[in-house]
């Protein structure tokens, strides 16, 4: 009894010691995982596998976006200030959300006439919100990125993607270029590269530049850049550069529309030198064409040396685009070929043209 007693107080006394242990203020906590940096968040969101690894975009390594407002006012504010958000203009984008949310909310079982006046409605009225957010100015596109972060509606994301292609605001393109890199949905994705298109300043050419030239994004992604790249003066020279680089031949075709869509000499003497040159058939012939296409006679001197080409496909292109050109120059130079071209073939296609032919 006295041994029993003896361990049924030790017993006890263990276990007070163990609770003044557990309980007591001292105690220390356990430590915590340092808190990740917010380029370390950044990273986190451009390297998450999207939809297909396909349509992520590739981490780039080219300059910084344009400051923003708020941060060409403030020298000190260093590349990962904090851009500050007018409450009013916040204000304004919050609410064409709830509108959005609205508009597109459950409309229930409709017949055909009331399904399309509901979809007519949609449209109409998803543009007048857009024209109200572009209508926001400076400031407005920090506004927007607020909202663009805010809402994971696809509607509502692709209105304020397409308000900030035509807002007039500095920060635009680098807020574009911002909600680009932390997209991975690629419809998205597309959706920014268009809205940098619209935009047709330097900042916007030279971001798309960059999408372009990086072979690590995809391919969809580098078309789309490209597309967006067209008609536009300022990215010629970009655009010539990057058709050596490029190794993806349909990218490298879209490049060509995109210069034939400039419309001057110098593009005319861009696509002249891809259709005289040595590249890819396929790829000299989608040159001749759009030399054809845009400029017709005034491309016929070009037309006339690869009608000398060795290769016979070249030489039928351009039959079929001396063909397009009515001129008395363009007839003789059909007459030359269709008597003393050494492919019967392509004898043949400058006779049909020749028979088709019509000269004002």
């Amino acid at each position: 009894m006295k041994w029993k007693g003896i361990v049924l107080g030790g017993v006890v006394l263990a276990s007070v010691v163990a609770v003044w242990w557990l309980t007591r203020s001292e105690r220390p906590s356990p430590p915590r995982p340092p808190a990740a940096s917010a380029s370390a968040r950044s990273a986190n969101r451009e390297t998450a596998p999207g939809p297909s690894a396909e349509n992520k975009l590739a981490p780039t390594a080219v300059t910084s976006p344009a400051p923003s407002i708020a941060q060409r006012g403030n020298p000190s504010a260093g590349p990962n200030a904090a851009v500050v958000v007018s409450p009013a203009l916040k204000a304004s984008v919050m609410a064409a959300l709830e509108e959005m949310k609205k508009l597109y909310g459950y409309a229930g079982a409709l017949n055909w006439d009331d399904a399309k006046a509901l979809i007519a409605k949609r449209q109409q009225e998803t543009k007048t919100l857009e024209d109200r957010l572009a209508a926001l100015g400076a400031g407005g596109a920090a506004a927007i990125a607020a909202g663009y972060q805010a809402t994971d509606d696809m509607h509502a994301k692709l209105m304020l993607i397409h308000a900030l292609g035509a807002i007039q605001d500095d920060a635009a393109d680098a807020t574009l270029q911002s909600l680009l890199a932390g997209e991975s949905i690629f419809s998205l994705q597309r959706e920014i590269v268009a809205a940098l298109g619209e935009r047709q300043d330097p900042g916007s050419v030279a971001i798309l530049s960059q999408i372009a030239a990086n072979q690590a994004n995809s391919q969809q992604l580098r078309f789309a850049a490209v597309q967006s790249l067209a008609g536009q003066p300022s990215a010629l020279p970009v655009l010539t550069q990057l058709f050596q680089t490029e190794t993806n031949p349909d990218v490298q075709k879209q490049m060509l529309l995109a210069i034939g869509a400039i419309h001057s000499d110098a593009a005319q003497s861009a696509l002249a030198g891809v259709a005289e040159g040595t590249a890819d058939i396929g790829i000299r012939e989608t040159a001749i064409q759009e030399l054809a296409r845009v400029f017709g006679g005034g491309a016929l001197p070009v037309f006339q040396q690869l009608l000398n080409d060795p290769n016979d496909a070249i030489r039928q292109n351009a039959v079929t685009a001396v063909a397009q050109v009515h001129s008395s120059g363009a007839v003789a130079l059909l007459q030359q070929t269709a008597t003393s071209d050494s492919s019967e073939q392509v004898r043949a296609s400058a006779q049909a043209a020749l028979s088709a032919a019509t000269v004002p």
